[in-house]
């Protein structure tokens, strides 16, 4: 198989699976390494399709979706909040698309995620615990915004509602 070939395989793959595609599972199928991936996800990227890396593996960002309402939403809590923020989010049918805060220095950071269930918020989690490393809230003292996803209004208007009477809606 080319190249070529193999980043045609790639892009129908991840347009037909919904959740993120891991680099090794692609390495699996293709039967190449997974440096051979990365670079292929580069070059497809160069091409103009727009694939998302996230902690659970590559997506095509569909934010231009219209059969899914897209909003971001401004938070602010403590670290040991984040997971009763997600699972709030989630719970309601959204999906957390992202994290993005506002650096003095850096400008803009986004950190790409991609958590529609409980299952994925314990993962995210578990890896922020075991790597003992910060969230990119803690670099704006909690201050952080999210893209969410849902196919409904009414879970758009019960994802606030619940963010709102928690406390953590800005």
């Amino acid at each position: 198989m080319s190249g070529s070939e193999r980043r045609e395989k790639i892009v129908k793959i991840l347009k037909s699976l919904i959740k993120p595609v891991s680099g090794s599972y692609l390495s699996k199928v293709l039967d190449v390494s997974r440096q051979v991936i990365v670079s292929d996800v580069a070059l497809i990227r160069a091409s103009g399709i727009d694939i998302i890396s996230t902690p659970k593996g590559y997506v095509l960002n569909e934010e231009e979706c219209e059969s899914h309402l897209i909003k971001t939403i401004a938070c602010k809590h403590s670290k040991e909040c984040i997971e009763d923020e997600l699972n709030s989010i989630v719970d309601e049918g959204a999906t957390v698309m992202n994290v993005i805060v506002e650096h003095s220095v850096y400008g803009q950071l986004t950190g790409n995620l991609h958590l529609s269930s409980r299952r994925d918020i314990r993962g995210f989690i578990k890896k922020l615990e075991e790597d003992t490393v910060n969230p990119l809230s803690q670099l704006t003292d909690g201050v952080h915004l999210h893209t969410i996803k849902c196919d409904k209004e009414e879970a758009l208007e019960n994802v606030m509602r619940s963010l709102k009477e928690k406390g953590y809606l800005l």
